[in-house]
């Protein structure tokens, strides 16, 4: 063994080290286009037979890159040799390469290069199966060598599918009877290469509820199914055939979808080679529009029904058991030996309450019993029992006090067997009979004349002051008074009574003289013609005497002709007053529209005094009158009075002569208005019955149209509802967009059974139900 010493190594060292750069740059250098990361060829092919060409460049840097060209124009520089290795299979199998250099076609593997001319390596080979074969290529040149791995893939042709985009699919669902939705996939193949694709699967499937984006919800696999159809309607093991360049369409049913909404999805569809082909798809699942018309129509019948229950049936009920309580109470209130009159009421009304009870128990669609006709009958009822009750303490008692009292027992008996009385009259009549009380009756009646008596007397005596008539109330009537009450407290009413008219009638003689005295005087009052004059007076006194006339007999009939009379005759003054006021505005030159203070003050009060005729209160009108008459004496001038008003002095001088009407009667009815105007208040008056007969038939004439009959009626409102029914039904659709591609759920079905009974709102829209709807057209 040899032994080299440490400074011979390092010498021989330096020396490698020192020749490195001479021998790198001595050897040339190649690059084969196409290398990979990993400087490696590879190649890829579909059939079994390869072939390809490589190019091989001189690289830069090499000695004889720069090298010049010989006078032929081949290159003076390298030549290079391409060897390649047989290709070996995974299995083992190695299969012979053919190698051509350049453009020569006898098969030469060597060829001269440079920078500027590279050399085309053309491969071919048969591959006997798919698979990758692995080998290398060797180039040579001067000495030097470079080896490049090879990596040759047979790859199997296999179909390239991609899909077009897809319209959303339609479905329908309805609790547990849920239908399928169809999702069409239509793709294409895209290289070339017909044959089988798939299998297909979903790989996805979320909800968003009602289509309303409330969040997408998963649909877990036991809620969902769904199943792939060809073409042909059925897929073998899930693979479809596609021809080279064709087109397929991949049908996806989708079932069991358990509510409506936007349902968005995956589909994976698998491929021989390559990654699987991936497409997204939309259905929208809804309820049937006429699920949802059902249910608003659902909710209208429901309105109705309780809208008809509520009215008819429950009413109906309640009526029942008053009826046959009332009946009841009928026979509880009959004695077993009843009076002859009080038995014979009792039938009546018995008879009454039964043909209630069979109205009441009809059918639904016979006469409906309001509840006014048996209100009418409890009031009856009512007042039987205390007319009843009267009669019987009526029986033991015999005067002439009690008269009164069976004359009203009479009228509400004839009022009880009265079918045209109202509740009205038997209320009246009931609050009358609960304070009758037999002879308290007749007192409380005398008792309420002398208190009457004495008020008006005192009224009186304060509106007139110190005359005549005032004299004469403070001096005679006290004492009728007196005597009166004196025998009030007694036994005996009928003494009483006598008394009592007897003050009555002291009182209305004063009265009925001094209207008399008024009348006497023998000068002619102003503003009057002596026809004038003489008319009024005899009218008056015409009334007057009927007064006198009627005095002894009955006081009440007497003092209504005073008052009529008294009316007559302060309404000539009051208009005497008015044409005086009218005249000296006239002279005085003054503008007719502006009033005076005191002119005005006159005229506001003859129009009070005017009001209270026309409303029968002659007693209020008789001081505003006065009021007015001494405001214009006051303030009138001399020259006006004499121009205007002239011999009415006469006349103005008897008014304070004119006297109250000392009792409240009942005011006078008015007068009847004239042909066409209304009797009172701010209602205009209808035209003649001509116009309005005209302007109607100018507009439609109706009377072709048959009436139907009562026992039709209900066919006629039955096709009103329905008609509404529809109208309802129809505009719950719009509002609640039913016809939403994903409308359903049971939120939305109980929107829509809640807007046909009028209890939701949707929007600014608001449906009151169908008695609502009806109601509103009426208007």
């Amino acid at each position: 063994m040899t032994t080299v010493s440490p400074r011979a190594g390092a010498g021989l060292t330096w020396a490698v080290l020192c020749l490195l750069p001479a021998l790198a740059l001595a050897a040339p250098r190649f690059s084969v286009a196409g290398l990979t990361s990993n400087n490696e060829v590879r190649l890829r092919t579909p059939t079994g037979h390869l072939e390809t060409a490589l190019r091989v460049d001189l690289l830069p840097g090499s000695p004889e890159a720069g090298g010049e060209a010989s006078a032929g124009g081949e290159p003076a520089g390298t030549r290079v040799t391409v060897l390649v290795d047989p290709l070996l299979a995974a299995d083992g199998t190695q299969v012979p390469v053919t190698v051509r250099v350049g453009t020569a076609t006898d098969g030469a593997a060597e060829a001269p290069i440079s920078v500027r001319q590279p050399v085309t390596v053309t491969l071919s080979a048969d591959l006997p199966s798919p698979g990758d074969y692995r080998g290398r290529v060797v180039l040579l040149a001067d000495g030097a060598r470079e080896v490049t791995p090879l990596l040759v893939q047979r790859v199997e042709a296999a179909p390239t599918v991609q899909f077009y985009p897809v319209s959303p699919a339609r479905g329908w669902t309805l609790g547990p009877f849920s239908g399928k939705a169809t999702v069409r996939l239509t793709f294409k193949e895209t290289a070339g290469v017909g044959g089988a694709v798939g299998p297909a699967a979903v790989v996805q499937l979320d909800r968003k509820e009602g289509g309303a984006g409330n969040g997408a919800a998963p649909v877990q696999a036991q809620d969902a199914r769904w199943s792939f159809r060809g073409p042909d309607g059925a897929l073998s093991e899930g693979v479809l055939q596609v021809p080279a360049n064709g087109t397929g369409l991949l049908s996806l049913d989708v079932d069991g979808l358990p509510e409506s909404g936007e349902y968005t999805g995956t589909v994976r569809l698998g491929v021989p080679q390559g990654s699987p082909v991936e497409q997204t798809f939309t259905v929208w699942v809804k309820t049937p529009a006429l699920w949802g018309a059902f249910l608003i129509f659902l909710g209208v019948v429901t309105s109705a029904a309780v809208r008809f229950y509520v009215q008819r049936v429950r009413p109906r009920v309640t009526l029942r058991g008053r009826a046959e309580a009332a009946r009841q109470k009928l026979q509880e209130l009959v004695p077993a030996r009843p009076l002859e009159r009080e038995a014979a009421v009792a039938a009546a009304l018995r008879r009454q309450v039964d043909a209630l009870l069979h109205d009441i128990q009809r059918p639904l669609s016979g006469l409906a019993v309001q509840d006014s006709v048996l209100a009418l009958f409890e009031a009856r009822l009512q007042l039987f029992s205390l007319w009843s009750v009267l009669l019987r303490q009526l029986e033991g008692l015999k005067g002439m006090a009690l008269l009164d009292a069976e004359k009203k027992l009479k009228s509400v008996e004839s009022l009880l067997q009265n079918d045209q009385a109202t509740s009205a009259d038997f209320t009246e009549q009931a609050q009358y009979l609960r304070t009758l009380d037999l002879e308290s009756v007749a007192r409380a009646v005398l008792e309420s004349r002398l208190a009457e008596l004495e008020q008006q007397s005192q009224t009186l005596v304060s509106q007139r002051g110190d005359d005549a008539v005032s004299r004469r109330l403070q001096g005679e009537l006290p004492l009728y008074l007196l005597r009166a009450r004196q025998q009030l407290p007694g036994t005996d009413l009928e003494s009483s009574r006598r008394l009592v008219d007897a003050a009555r009638e002291a009182f209305l003689e004063i009265l009925l003289s001094d209207l008399e005295g008024s009348l006497s005087g023998r000068e002619l009052p102003g503003g009057f013609t002596p026809e004038e004059w003489a008319e009024l007076r005899a009218r008056v006194a015409e009334q007057l005497a009927r007064a006198r006339a009627r005095k002894s007999a009955s006081v009440d009939e007497a003092f209504l002709y005073y008052q009529s009379a008294h009316a007559l005759y302060l309404r000539a003054l009051v208009d005497n007053l008015e044409e005086a006021l009218a005249a000296a505005r006239r002279e005085s030159g003054g503008d007719l529209r502006a009033l005076s203070g005191w002119e005005a003050e006159v005229e506001a009060q003859l129009k009070s005094a005017r009001a209270h005729l026309d409303q029968g209160e002659v007693n209020q009108a008789t001081p505003d009158y006065r009021t007015a008459h001494q405001t214009f004496e006051r303030n009138a001038t001399l020259r006006q009075k004499a121009a205007s008003v002239g011999s009415r002095q006469s006349v103005l001088e008897m008014l304070p002569d004119v006297t109250l009407d000392p009792f409240s009667q009942k005011p006078a009815e008015p007068p009847p208005p004239l042909p066409g105007a209304p009797a009172g208040g701010n209602i205009t008056p209808l035209p003649p019955p001509g116009i309005t007969k005209t302007g109607t038939d100018a507009l439609v004439n109706l009377d072709w149209i048959p009436l139907p009959r009562s026992g039709d009626l209900w066919k006629v409102e039955l096709a009103v509802l329905g008609m509404m029914s529809i109208i309802a039904v129809l505009l719950g659709l719009q509002l609640l967009d039913v016809f939403s591609p994903t409308w359903g759920g049971s939120g939305a079905w109980m929107s829509a059974f809640l807007w046909g009974f009028g209890l939701h709102q949707v929007g600014n829209a608001t449906f009151d139900g169908l008695w609502g709807m009806v109601s509103k057209l009426e208007k």
